[in-house]
């Protein structure tokens, strides 16, 4: 089963569409075979409950579980601290991948 990946924006209309692109494509040329799904903050925990993410990625101030990791992607749509976040997001990944 691939490791999910949950993205999570106000509407999960426009921002979420725009990380969840670059995501895809930074984690396929990293070799990661993952699904990468988009959900509005107010559907995040049934999309939680039914998918079971290794990873959710938020573009707002919005409560995650705490048993799933979580990373502010704001960085995708700045700029500002793109290569910290997704180094943080290739180990959250490969962690999955590897099953721990």
């Amino acid at each position: 089963m691939k490791p999910t990946i949950l993205v999570c924006c106000a509407s999960s209309v426009a921002t979420s569409t725009i990380v969840a692109g670059k995501v895809r494509e930074i984690l396929d040329d990293q070799g990661f075979d993952v699904e990468v799904i988009q959900s509005s903050f107010a559907e995040m925990n049934s999309k939680i409950e039914m998918r079971h993410p290794c990873l959710i990625m938020v573009t707002g101030a919005v409560s995650t579980p705490e048993d799933i990791p979580a990373l502010v992607a704001t960085p995708f749509l700045t700029g500002i601290g793109k290569e910290a976040i997704i180094e943080k997001m290739c180990e959250i990944v490969g962690q999955a991948v590897a099953g721990k």
